[in-house]
């Protein structure tokens, strides 16, 4: 099991400078949406300068324009590129098909999915290559998810990541659905020892 670290702070330099103090725990190196739409390009690009030696996920959110968006990301250093699950069919399989031909994955991202079970069972014949799930953000809604997750991952065998709000209230629940990946943003990066909280979330996968 993977640990993805995002880094959604609007601060570029805040998120390098805490990325330089927990990327020894991360599997890969996630530039959140949030510091996309404020910095483009550009936070990728740096990421990946600072930190070379890891997977750099971008969460750009496609929906169209993909072509020169895909190659623009791709040429910055990002290992994966996210794409919505509310786009057509049509769309998703050409962002793949482009995706790998520069060599990077794409991310499947239920956020917005009409029906996740549907969106699951189509993701493999579209040629993505991983899953993100949302899961809660309020520990009262772990409980609910199960029925979610379960039509997610019985109509994938797509490795499936979990992001949304995890922390140590819930990160027991979180694992016991055994996904290949969790993603976790403000439990690390706004804490006041990002260092120890990365430790513990990474120690909890071996």
């Amino acid at each position: 099991m993977k640990l993805q670290i995002s880094f959604d702070l609007a601060n570029l330099d805040q998120c390098i400078e805490i990325a330089e103090k927990v990327v020894q725990y991360a599997d890969i190196l996630e530039v959140g949406s949030s510091l996309v739409l404020k910095e483009g390009i550009k936070a990728v690009e740096i990421f990946k300068k600072q930190f070379p030696q890891k997977e750099i996920f971008a969460d750009i959110k496609l929906v169209d324009r993909i072509d020169g968006t895909i190659k623009n990301y791709a040429d910055a250093g990002a290992s994966y590129v996210t794409i919505l699950a509310g786009t057509s069919n049509a769309i998703i399989q050409e962002a793949s098909q482009l995706a790998h031909s520069r060599n990077i994955k794409i991310a499947l991202d239920l956020v917005d999915s009409y029906s996740i079970g549907q969106s699951a069972m189509d993701a493999k014949a579209l040629d993505i290559d991983l899953i993100i799930f949302h899961g809660p953000y309020e520990s009262s809604r772990v409980t609910e998810i199960l029925e979610e997750w379960q039509s997610v991952r019985g109509n994938t065998n797509l490795p499936i990541y979990i992001a949304g709000g995890i922390n140590k209230t819930n990160i027991d629940k979180i694992l016991s659905f055994k996904p290949q990946g969790i993603i976790i943003g403000e439990a690390i990066t706004k804490s006041d020892n990002p260092t120890k909280e990365a430790e513990f979330f990474k120690s909890l996968l071996k």
